[in-house]
């Protein structure tokens, strides 16, 4: 996600087509020479041949994360339904109503989640893949929910204290419980599948984004190993922007852990690194880095224009968007064996994630629409089966 966003409490839309399509062809990859330095090591990654034997693609929806190797959770238009007008101080706009579903790859069939007289969106699924988070988009009230691994809600999540922004940028802990940051209490909620709800106030200090989104501190990205939570600030103008800060919760202490310019971060699933795309305003270009949880013995992996980097399930990889032009494409980098692939060449944005397994990722593009309007797009997800 491009961290340089405004935090108005609503994200941004992507138009969607109508039907969902499918297709398959055959991918290619080019070669790309490109040595990139490794911090206290000095081997090189070279872009080897590559990587994706299969694309599937499916037009018309937005496919945000796997619950097995064959179904995946998408949203698309519900055309049934009049659009979402917005108009207040912060925003005119009209948006169509997405709705999200389950969808198999196999059958093509789809089932539909929830409450579908509403905008859904965000869908994750949670380690185990047996529970589901999402959130309903443009209500009066700000709602979350967690369902089972088929759809079914099983617990409501309302708060007053709990906006838009914070539960769009809710992270699962483990199996049982969700992170969320909470503007109003300039903090963080946990949120149990029970519904149990927990909050950790006072974390940070002054006005927060949600209220003054030019000048105010708004908190994104949270993640929590044991008693500590790194998340990522973005303050404009101030010492701690694009910072990934970690709070101690017995201690009550946060601090800088690392001082580049983070535009992205994550933990590996084992949670005893960070992955986080770095901004060098030296060269132009931003840098694919991992480190430990104290910010130190940092690894460059790549660099370039970067965005969208996510592990894969085991840790060993990682795969990332790149829009250099000349060089846009989707890449894997072998994190042990230190290779980089240029899995397939192409215009591609998030949200991408990998397939249990390891042996799929899906990402999405888009498509011009079949009409007379030239800017008008459809979005595509492409699941990408690897060599």
């Amino acid at each position: 996600m491009n961290k340089r966003k405004l935090l108005l409490g609503i994200l941004m839309i992507s138009v969607l087509g109508g039907t969902v399509g499918c297709a398959k062809y055959k991918a290619e990859a080019q070669e790309n020479n490109k040595n990139i330095t490794i911090i206290k090591d000095t081997k090189d990654i070279l872009a080897t041949q590559v990587g994706a034997s299969e694309i599937d693609t499916y037009e018309g929806v937005i496919g945000y994360d796997w619950l097995n190797e064959s179904k995946i959770v998408i949203t698309k238009e519900n055309k049934e339904l009049k659009p979402v007008k917005i108009d207040n101080a912060k925003m005119k706009a009209e948006f169509e109503v997405k709705n999200l579903y389950l969808y198999d790859l196999n059958s093509k069939e789809e089932k539909s989640i929830g409450d579908q007289s509403k905008f859904q969106d965000g869908a994750i699924f949670s380690p185990n893949n047996k529970y589901m988070f999402y959130r309903n988009q443009y209500e009066e009230i700000a709602t979350g929910y967690i369902a089972d691994s088929q759809g079914n809600t099983k617990v409501k999540i309302t708060d007053s204290s709990i906006d838009a922004y914070d539960l769009s940028e809710a992270q699962w802990i483990n199996d049982e419980e969700l992170i969320i940051p909470c503007h109003s209490i300039r903090g963080f909620t946990l949120i149990n599948i029970d519904g149990t709800i927990n909050k950790i106030e006072d974390v940070e200090k002054g006005i927060m984004g949600t209220k003054d989104p030019l000048n105010g501190l708004s908190i994104t990205e949270p993640m929590k190993v044991g008693d500590k939570i790194y998340y990522l600030t973005i303050h404009r103008g101030a010492d701690d922007d694009d910072k990934i800060k970690v709070y101690d919760i017995n201690k009550k202490e946060n601090k800088i852990l690392v001082k580049d310019d983070v535009q992205d971060f994550s933990l590996s699933p084992d949670k005893s690194q960070i992955l986080m795309v770095t901004s060098n305003f030296d060269k132009n270009v931003n840098e694919l880095i991992i480190t430990d949880l104290e910010g130190n013995q940092q690894e460059i992996l790549s660099e370039g224009y970067i965005y969208g980097a996510r592990w894969s399930h085991d840790g060993t990889k990682v795969a990332y968007i790149s829009n250099e032009e000349g060089k846009e494409g989707l890449y894997i980098v072998d994190v042990k064996a230190m290779k980089k692939s240029l899995v397939c060449a192409g215009e591609y944005y998030t949200p991408i994630e990998w397939s249990p397994s390891g042996e799929k990722i899906m990402v999405h593009s888009g498509k011009a629409k079949d009409n007379e309007r030239p800017f008008d797009r459809m979005d595509v997800t492409n699941v990408i089966t690897l060599k």
